[in-house]
């Protein structure tokens, strides 16, 4: 917008710095005004971040990357970001480690972990080098058949919903996709298209995406328009969006919702209805530039990190509420004149792992520019210096340099210094079946013993949580334990299971495949949920309706005091089919947690207002 104030044609409050101000038609709010809103939410954020980096090593969605994104979008429209402290967030946005990228080591979801991570990388000016090119290469072979990306569904709104996971993807992969993967990134660019065109989003959180995603593939216009449409029609009466129906308007959704609308070319700033969300934002910052974004998270389904004190206000509502006032600075930045800022290229630190020049042609090269490489002397057992990385790793995913190197006398069962082999690498890749039967077939096993101890088994679960059912048979009689405990590195803590992965990746055909081969439907003594409290928390309906079928017990008390009523009613993803279920198979509604209460007492607790009116009929039955 290049106008020096923004009109409003209702009448409006407006929150100011030193309290409020009542804006009467034909009145404007002046940009100085917005200008200090935006800074002050910067300023919140960033001092947070700092607070942050004390605790935490690990990067997150709301701390640092949508952060980065904000500071981007508030750099272009002029406003201050304190570059030190930016600095420093971008630094944690990109893994030096190659070795790790190379074995596609410790990633739990990829669209929302490597992607949002690339796009913030992206934001912060990071040039692209050999690790997001493999982060990128990743994300193709994650995408799931249908066009969409899987991942955690356990933390609405900014981590439930398939509709972000496959945006965020796609973008990534468009951004970061090594040249010689561009016909891959473009098949994958666009079947996530076509998914994001043929499904509804249920949610503003969907809506968004949706909405951003067919902006960034350049998708029909039409079909842009009739979202932006969708997504304005669901604008509240005080200007603001809420995450779902029955939920207040609050910051996290108005700005994204604006964000989207402006951003996607579909809605001006100077559209009254866009006017009124900027306002709604303008209202309810508080005085210390923060936003109040209530979870709707609450135990006992915790985030991991626990909630700590970050320098945010609001307790329990802390994280969330950072990345609601990312996307609340991302608009009210839109609603100020564009400015012209070069950004310096950023180059990630190297980390531990030198590069060698054969590593890229190895990992991306074709296959006779490998067999050459080999003809001019490189060993098949060639690895990376620092993390021993072995060539066979690295083409992990491609059947034909693989049988090439394997002709040649590669070591089928070497490992890196993380404790990773080949077949490892290759569960990682989906639909690589084939790919791993092929290295079962040369030698490899499934244990591999170092310094005379034998490895902890990760083929299988590893395969699990990419989704690859077929193999899931083989390697189990090749010895891998179907219910082991793994972590997704060799060398990570954690206590993770292949059905815990498969449930929260939403995999049916997984899920169904590992309860064939005996994994069991109930709680064991040592697991803190059982399989359908995972899927309770990850709100599938259709994998709970599996468990049930198979014998779940739905009025199991969990170790944390609840059933799985009492736990669906302490998430509100926004719909009743989960609660509809339980109820159906027999979930008894007079069973109490440890504090005394209801699912209908933490339904009322909590306002979340379909559960309620579902369980009062229940109740009254």
């Amino acid at each position: 917008m290049q106008t020096q104030t923004v009109t409003l044609v209702a009448v409006l409050v407006v929150a100011t710095l030193g309290g409020s101000a009542t804006l009467t038609a034909g009145q404007t709010l002046p940009v100085t005004r917005i200008a200090e809103a935006a800074a002050r939410g910067v300023a919140a954020i960033q001092k947070s971040q700092e607070v942050w980096y004390e605790e935490q090593v690990c990067g997150s969605c709301h701390h640092q990357f949508q952060p980065a994104i904000a500071f981007a979008v508030a750099r272009a429209h002029g406003l201050a970001v304190n570059e030190a402290v930016a600095a420093t967030n971008a630094r944690s946005l990109v893994n030096p480690d190659v070795d790790a990228a190379l074995q596609f080591n410790n990633v739990i979801e990829p669209a929302l972990q490597e992607g949002y991570r690339l796009l913030a990388a992206h934001a912060a000016g990071i040039e692209p080098t050999l690790g997001t090119a493999l982060m990128a290469r990743f994300l193709i072979a994650r995408q799931r058949p249908a066009g969409d990306w899987s991942g955690l569904n356990q933390r609405p709104p900014s981590s439930s919903s398939d509709f972000a996971k496959t945006a965020i993807g796609l973008r990534a992969v468009q951004l970061f996709h090594h040249r010689a993967d561009a016909e891959a990134a473009g098949h994958a660019v666009a079947r996530a298209a076509t998914w994001l065109t043929s499904h509804q989003a249920p949610d503003t959180e969907g809506r968004v995406y949706q909405l951003l995603g067919l902006h960034w593939t350049g998708s029909n216009s039409a079909t842009r328009r009739r979202l932006a449409r969708e997504l304005i029609a669901t604008q509240r009466n005080d200007g603001g969006w809420g995450s779902i129906e029955g939920r207040a308007s609050e910051a996290y959704s108005t700005g994204e919702a604006l964000f989207a609308l402006h951003e996607a070319g579909e809605v001006a700033t100077s559209d009254v209805r866009w006017q009124r969300g900027l306002a709604f934002l303008t209202r309810t910052q508080a005085v210390d530039g923060s936003w109040h974004v209530p979870s709707r998270l609450h135990d006992p389904a915790r985030l991991s990190p626990p909630y700590f004190e970050s320098g945010y206000p609001y307790g329990d509502d802390q994280f969330i509420s950072v990345a609601g006032a990312a996307w609340a600075v991302m608009a009210l930045a839109q609603a100020l004149p564009s400015v012209a800022i070069p950004v310096e290229p950023m180059r990630p630190a190297t980390g531990s792992t030198t590069v060698e020049p054969w590593v890229e042609t190895t990992v991306f090269g074709t296959v006779d520019e490998l067999r050459g490489l080999l003809d001019q002397g490189l060993s098949p057992n060639a690895a990376t210096t620092a993390g021993q990385t072995t060539a066979l790793m690295m083409v992990a995913g491609d059947p034909a340099k693989l049988r090439l190197l394997l002709d040649r006398g590669a070591d089928v069962n070497a490992r890196a210094a993380s404790g990773f082999t080949a077949l490892m690498v290759a569960a990682q890749y989906g639909g690589s079946a084939d790919t791993i039967g092929l290295l079962l077939d040369r030698g490899a096993r499934v244990q591999v013993p170092a310094d005379g101890r034998p490895s902890p088994s990760y083929p299988l679960a590893l395969a699990a949580h990419a989704g690859n059912a077929r193999i899931l048979q083989r390697l189990h009689r090749a010895g891998d334990p179907v219910d082991g405990v793994f972590g997704l590195s060799a060398t990570s803590a954690g206590r993770l299971k292949p059905m815990t992965m498969a449930i929260r990746n939403g995999d049916l055909e997984v899920v169904r495949t590992l309860l064939d081969l005996g994994v069991s439907v109930n709680r064991s003594a040592a697991d803190p949920w059982s399989p359908l409290e995972i899927t309770v928390h990850n709100n599938n309906v259709a994998l709970a309706r599996l468990f049930i079928e198979r014998g779940a017990d739905v009025n199991a008390i969990g170790k944390a005091g609840y059933t799985p009523l009492l736990l669906a009613a302490s998430i509100d993803f926004g719909d009743t089919k989960m609660m509809e279920l339980l109820l159906k198979a027999g979930a008894r509604v007079e069973i109490r947690n440890p504090d005394g209460k209801t699912a209908l007492d933490l339904a009322r607790e909590y306002q979340h207002v379909r559960f309620v009116r579902t369980l009062e009929r229940a109740t009254e039955r």
